[in-house]
């Protein structure tokens, strides 16, 4: 796994440690995924809703899963 603290794509607000290390965000939840990122509206990855339907929950204050 390379270093590079990419920032989670979920809340903008985490910086990972490894790049598609499947980390978990501690601010929104959010389980770093290289599938999920790529493409966003992919549900069924590392987390149950896609990135999309997950930035738009967060947003919200709702829970990401």
């Amino acid at each position: 796994m390379e270093r590079n603290g990419k920032i989670c794509p979920c809340c903008g607000k985490h910086q990972f440690t490894y790049d598609d290390g499947y980390e978990i965000c501690p601010v929104c939840g959010w389980e770093d995924d290289a599938l999920q990122r790529d493409d966003p509206d992919f549900a069924g990855g590392a987390n149950e809703m896609s990135l999309n339907r997950a930035r738009e929950a967060y947003s919200r204050g709702e829970k990401v899963y």
